[in-house]
């Protein structure tokens, strides 16, 4: 692991600048240059005027967070062209300052990752063996940007991971290792960098050959449930004949119409014709107890497939007090538009949470210390 520099957070001071319980000036500043690095990435080069009327800050005090950005090599300044005599200075997020990894390690469905500082896919390996997956990593990161620092490690887990998270730990140490559900790590891709996150929440179903998990947001923020155990949607009973979900939108029932022969899209159209009656039960639960503002589903399934059960489900009437009406009244459904659902996008845009974004969650399991040397 020769070459690769790591990094740390923004800004971090002792315990006794205390401003107040919990609060310091640490905190404040770290703070305030997550929202300007987050503010950058969304709207693309900013003036000091512009960006002290979306903080509330004075530009003195932004010129303090973009000078300490500048020296991460996070932000560029530059003068703006054609604004007349006296042009301002604007800024604009270096995405080449910073990288991160993501690995999925799903034991039929591993993939690798490497993001920038604006969430954006610098490289990638997918389909991989658990065998490749440290190797391919590594790769990744050999291809990074000249000056780069490397935030970490992300890793999505799932029920049938091919490799420990501990093997993780040993195989990139002394990069720091932050790890979340494979549903989640979702959600954070689609909240990030897919269709972004919307009024009232949204819910990322993701369909593996693991199961059916679901990922869910509100306000921002990553809802687990009391317990942690909120999305395990796949047991749900659905369908007419209440078999679970699972077994409903399962890709390996698909892979055998598609085997049985025949055309390709009428063993889709089937498939999806079946599909459509366990997830429309889901979808109309999720509504009644959630009301996102957006529905996606993804996964492990074609895209021709998933298209096809968005499409069925939105056209199947539902039943409301013994009269059947158009699905019209519950979120929007669409297919996610993420490889995957984003899995992997997501397991690298947590460490981008942990040291450079406004993070609104708080990951229950993370972060994983690097092992001792």
């Amino acid at each position: 692991m020769t070459g690769i520099r790591s990094t740390t957070r923004l800004g971090r001071t002792p315990p006794a600048a205390k401003d107040g319980p919990g609060l310091n000036h640490g905190d404040i500043a770290d703070h305030n240059c997550r929202i300007v690095l987050e503010l950058l990435r969304v709207c693309g080069p900013l003036t000091r005027r512009d960006l002290a009327a979306r903080l509330g800050l004075t530009e003195p005090a932004i010129t303090g967070i973009v000078g300490r950005l500048e020296g991460r090599g996070l932000v560029a300044s530059r003068r703006q062209a054609d604004a007349g005599r006296y042009p301002a200075t604007e800024f604009r997020l270096r995405p080449e300052g910073a990288v991160a990894l993501g690995l999925r390690l799903a034991r039929r469905a591993a993939a690798a990752v490497l993001v920038d500082a604006a969430g954006s896919v610098i490289a990638e390996r997918r389909d991989l063996t658990p065998d490749e997956l440290i190797a391919a990593g590594r790769a990744l990161l050999a291809v990074k940007p000249a000056g780069a620092s490397v935030l970490g490690v992300g890793v999505a887990l799932s029920p049938d991971d091919g490799i420990g998270l501990d093997d993780v730990q040993a195989a990139f140490a002394p990069l720091p290792v932050f790890a979340d559900a494979d549903s989640a790590a979702a959600a954070t891709a689609e909240r990030l960098i897919g269709a972004g996150d919307r009024d009232g929440g949204f819910v990322s179903i993701l369909v593996t050959r693991s199961g059916v998990r679901a990922g869910l947001s509100i306000g921002g923020r990553p809802f687990h449930g009391m317990h942690g155990f909120a999305g395990g949607i796949g047991a749900m009973r659905t369908g007419e004949a209440r078999a679970p979900l699972a077994d409903g939108l399962s890709p390996h029932r698909l892979d055998a119409a598609i085997a049985a022969g025949g055309d390709r899209e009428a063993a889709i159209a089937g498939w999806a014709r079946q599909a459509a009656d366990h997830l429309l039960d889901a979808v109309v639960a999720i509504s009644g107890v959630v009301v996102p503002g957006l529905i996606v589903i993804g996964g492990d399934l074609p895209g021709a497939a998933l298209d096809a059960v968005v499409s069925e489900t939105l056209a199947t009437p539902v039943a409301i007090g013994g009269r059947p009406t158009t699905a019209a009244w519950m979120p929007p459904l669409r297919r996610s538009t993420l490889p995957a659902a984003g899995v992997a996008e997501g397991a690298a845009l947590l460490p981008l949470l942990e040291f450079l974004l406004p993070d609104p969650r708080r990951l229950r399991e993370t972060p994983v210390a690097p092992p001792r040397s």
